[in-house]
């Protein structure tokens, strides 16, 4: 995940389950396989610090070329 992704929060228990964000920082090592990372979510304009594990990429929708 690089700087600027749009992301989703995904895991059941996790307050944000199901926000939308944007990648705007990473803070540090959680664990040694997961970071911190610093998403930015509109609809609550806010950041939140939120483990790399419990987020994936957005899919983008793909272009039509009419």
């Amino acid at each position: 995940m690089e700087l600027g992704d749009n992301v989703i929060i995904d895991h059941p228990r996790h307050l944000l389950n199901g926000c939308m964000g944007r990648i705007v920082g990473r803070r540090g090592n959680r664990t040694l396989d997961d970071l911190w990372i610093l998403v930015y979510i509109a609809s609550k304009m806010r950041s939140y610090l939120v483990p790399e594990s419990i987020l994936r990429l957005e899919k983008k929708n793909p272009e039509s070329v009419t």
